[in-house]
Formats: C-alpha cells, sequence, structure tokens
C-alpha cells in the first residue's frame, strides 16, 4: 500500500491542481469579515491567507472521509484552518504561551525586522483563543482543532523531509507558504492521495511519514531536480491578491 500511496503521489503532481470549493473570493472576504466581527488580529489574514486556501482542500478532504458531523460552511473551513495554522505557527516560533512580543529569529542584538531583538507575534494568546471560542459555539470542539495541527505539522515535516538537502530553505510551515510553483502542486498530490485512500484525521499522519520516507528515497535514486521539476513542469494558477511573487521569483497569478 505504502508503493501505492507512493505512485499516486509522484503520479499526481502534475496532475490537475484541485481547486477548493471556497473561491479565493470568499477567502478574502471572509477572513475581513470575521476578523471584525470576533475581532482578531487583522494581521493573520495576510499571514495566513494564501496557508488556508491550500490547507482548505484538505481539510474538507479529511473531514468528509472521518464522517465528521461538521457543517462544511465557507466559514466554518476558513476558522478551522485558520486555528490549526494559528497554533502551528505558536509552536514553531516557540511561543506557546502566546506572547504579544518574542525574540527575532533571525538575530541576536537587533536586525531590520526587529527593534533591540524583538519582534511582534503574528499570533497571540488573545487571538488564538477568539478562534477557538468561536468554533466552540458552532460546534467544533478543541478535540477537532488538536487533530488538525497534528495534521499540519506531520505535512509541513513532511515537506521539510522533501527538501532538507535541497536550496530551498523551508524551516516550517509557515516559511513555506512562500513557495507557492512548488507547494500547490504538492498539496494537490497529497489531497489526492487523502481521497483515493480514505485517509482520516486518525490514519493520515502515519502515511504521510510512510510517504515522506518513500519521497527521499525516490530523490537518492532519481536525484533534486528531478522531483522539483515534475513538480514545476505543471502550469498552476494561485491568486489570493497578498503577494505579487513567490520566495523562488515566480509570478504567483500565472505559475
Amino acid at each position: 500500500m505504502n508503493l501505492s500511496i507512493l505512485d499516486s503521489f509522484l503520479g499526481n503532481l502534475d496532475g490537475i491542481v484541485k481547486e477548493s470549493s471556497i473561491s479565493d473570493g470568499i477567502i478574502k472576504s471572509t477572513l475581513n469579515s470575521l476578523s471584525r466581527d470576533i475581532k482578531f488580529n487583522i494581521g493573520l489574514v495576510l499571514t495566513f491567507g494564501s496557508g488556508i486556501k491550500v490547507m482548505i482542500p484538505i481539510v474538507e478532504e479529511l473531514i468528509k472521509n472521518g464522517n465528521i458531523k461538521i457543517d462544511p460552511s465557507p466559514e466554518n473551513m476558513i476558522l478551522l484552518s485558520l486555528a490549526a495554522l494559528s497554533i502551528c505557527y505558536l509552536e514553531e516560533i516557540k511561543n506557546s504561551a502566546g506572547d504579544d512580543i518574542v525574540k527575532c529569529s533571525d538575530c541576536e542584538n537587533g536586525c531590520d525586522e526587529c527593534e533591540n531583538g524583538f519582534i511582534s507575534s503574528k499570533v497571540t494568546k488573545r487571538d488564538a483563543q477568539t478562534i477557538l471560542e468561536e468554533l466552540r459555539m458552532r460546534g467544533i470542539g478543541n478535540g477537532i482543532v488538536k487533530k488538525f495541527v497534528k495534521v499540519f505539522k506531520s505535512i509541513s515535516k513532511f515537506i521539510q523531509t522533501i527538501f532538507k538537502n535541497s536550496s530551498y530553505a523551508i524551516t516550517g510551515l509557515i516559511e513555506m507558504f512562500g513557495y507557492t510553483t512548488l507547494l500547490l502542486p504538492i498539496m494537490n498530490a497529497i489531497s489526492f492521495v487523502i481521497g483515493k485512500y480514505d485517509l482520516t484525521l486518525d490514519t493520515v499522519v502515519g502515511n504521510l511519514v510512510s510517504l515522506g520516507v518513500g519521497v527521499s528515497t525516490f530523490i537518492l535514486k532519481n536525484g533534486m531536480d528531478s522531483l522539483v521539476k515534475k513538480i514545476k513542469d505543471k502550469s498552476i494558477k494561485f491568486n489570493l491578491g497578498i503577494n505579487t511573487t513567490d520566495k523562488i521569483g515566480n509570478p504567483i497569478n500565472e505559475q
């Protein structure tokens, strides 16, 4: 089965990119509306907007496969993705307490990005609590959110495993959103595998670990360039209207 999943993953890296059932416009307008209505930091919209777009198809697929009783409305899918991404971010920057100000990870004594070695956290404890409370009011408990956090973290580790010996400096979940050209086909292939093999919140993490080993073996045999070429041969479109290029210099509107 692991070999079959690996074949399905590699075979769909250059396949048709699966679009979310929620359009870019709805994601943007819903995020802006929610930030006003439930009063979370508007900076979350800029930080996680692109991440929500690529995560929603995976969230929808896992909810469907697990027969999870959640109303799959755009607001619920967006809030659930935002909650999991926010918690992953706090853990990645070692700010589990959700402090407003954190040490800058890029320097020791100050740089252009910070003030005296400190920066404002893009997510605070207030933000996380606000989003989680809104989800609880909609019947989506912390248990479900924790499972999605685990899945998102496993996706992050999977992508880091793929690119750990490459020139692409992907060190975490949030960092990878800057590599749009590479990210979308990978997330598309993950979504395809989840759908084809009926993976659930309880089974997807283990399969991603096995898949990471398989892809690493493919890279050892064929070289990193062959995988990157396989990904970039597919022309994809991705535009949330936030950035114009990704970290490897490709226009987001026409990739």
